[in-house]
Formats: C-alpha cells, sequence, structure tokens
C-alpha cells in the first residue's frame, strides 16, 4: 500500500485504521445474524414455504455472489498470508480481510430483508 497511500498516510496508521473498521463490522455481522435467527424463529413454520423463501431469483443472486465475495478474498487474504517471499504488508492483508467481512454482512442483511418482508406477510 506504499505506492497507493504512501504519501497521504503510513502503514501502520492505515493497518489500525482497517482494524477498527473490521472490529465494528464484527459486531454489526454478529447483530444482523442475532436479528436473522431470532426472524427465523418467529416465523410460522406451517405457514412459511421454503420455496416462498427463495422465490425471489434476485434476491438468490445477490446472496450468491455475496458469499462468493466473502469467500474468494477470504482466499485470497490466506493464500497471500502463507507466502513467505515477495509477501506484501499486513495493511493489504486486511483490505482482503475487510472486503470478504463486507460479503458476509451484505449476505446477512440481504436474509434480514428477506424475513422481514416474509414477517410482514405473514
Amino acid at each position: 500500500m506504499d505506492k497507493l497511500l504512501g504519501s497521504i498516510i503510513d502503514d501502520y496508521t492505515l493497518y489500525r485504521v482497517i482494524e477498527g473498521i473490521i472490529t465494528i463490522l464484527i459486531l454489526v455481522a454478529v447483530y444482523l445474524g442475532i436479528q436473522v435467527i431470532l426472524m427465523w424463529k418467529t416465523l410460522n413454520n406451517a405457514e412459511t414455504n421454503p420455496d416462498k423463501v427463495i422465490s425471489n431469483k434476485a434476491s438468490f443472486i445477490r446472496s450468491s455472489v455475496f458469499i462468493f465475495m466473502a469467500g474468494f478474498f477470504m482466499l485470497i487474504h490466506n493464500f497471500l498470508e502463507s507466502l513467505e517471499k515477495n509477501e506484501p504488508d499486513f495493511a493489504t492483508y486486511e483490505s482482503f480481510e475487510l472486503i470478504a467481512l463486507l460479503g458476509l454482512i451484505l449476505f446477512l442483511n440481504e436474509w434480514h430483508k428477506i424475513l422481514k418482508k416474509l414477517k410482514k406477510n405473514n
């Protein structure tokens, strides 16, 4: 990240900023995960048809893209960590982890919206 942001911010400060954002995003992910679980439990299972939950094709595709994004960037993060020669700095590792976590949060948010809409219809 030296070439990109070297004149504006040093690597350690950027690393600390990304770590702070990751911490906040983890708290948001936990909150959304709990909300999804609670909404799922409050839905009436007898009246809720699984086909109705996944019937919206656009929502299903968005969810799939978000999960792919999370998995892909976490894979890149872990692959680059395993390199010993020519390894990038820690800010680069953390930026890939940040993007992966963002994909997970977007997925949880999508499911939160789906379940909220189902709860309104029931």
